[in-house]
């Protein structure tokens, strides 16, 4: 009977238990997920930033037009993942890729910390409620303020920079689109950009988040 005993203890002490969503290391797969995301994200919000460019007065638009445009992948990464991590990491390989292009340090600053930010939000709600993911994805989104803050950070010597490379019309002309009273506007902007994204992704790819539990 001790022996038994033993036998059944053993057994139990062996039982691992279930991890509770928003718990446990990122795996490889989690890796491999966020990768390709992050990838399909920087195209998507390459290609809003190009629209919005074309458009004469359309470039305070920008952070509006990435949330748009980046909602799926991120809900995807969100909805898929289920670790924290994941969104940060995210945040932290698109703040390379756009240090790597564009050299703005505020960008990369922005990045960090909004990725963080949403992932704590998206935390909160363990991942696997679609309105905490869709806040989450708004806050996220903020780091597209940091495209924008050389205009008003160290201005003088932004826009000195840009009429010594593209000449002086070019730098008025960017100046007269970022006044004052833009900047506050801005965040507003990015929040509600990526909030209608990821609500949008939510239409879009509904079947797959019923299959993972999140609707």
């Amino acid at each position: 009977m001790a022996h038994m005993a033993t036998r059944v203890s053993d057994a139990g002490a062996g039982e691992t238990k279930p991890q509770l969503p928003g718990s446990g290391k990122l795996q490889t797969r989690d890796y491999i997920t966020i990768g390709v995301y992050t990838v399909l994200y920087f195209v998507l919000i390459s290609v809003a930033a190009g629209v919005t460019h074309v458009i004469p007065v359309g470039m305070p638009l920008t952070g509006f037009a990435c949330g748009l445009f980046g909602g799926i992948p991120y809900m995807m990464v969100a909805a898929k993942s289920h670790r924290f991590g994941a969104i940060t990491i995210m945040g932290i390989l698109l703040a390379v890729l756009m240090g790597a292009m564009h050299g703005n340090y505020y960008t990369i600053a922005t990045a960090v910390a909004a990725s963080v930010g949403a992932d704590l939000i998206a935390w909160a709600g363990r991942y696997r409620s679609l309105n905490v993911n869709i806040i989450s994805a708004g806050v996220f989104n903020l780091w597209s303020i940091g495209m924008f803050l050389p205009f008003y950070i160290g201005r003088n010597d932004y826009l000195g920079a840009l009429t010594a490379k593209n000449g002086a019309q070019y730098s008025a002309g960017l100046a007269g689109l970022f006044p004052g009273w833009v900047l506050p506007a801005l965040p507003v902007l990015g929040v509600l950009g990526g909030v209608l994204g990821a609500w949008f992704a939510k239409l879009v790819i509904r079947k797959h988040f019923e299959k993972a539990g999140l609707v």
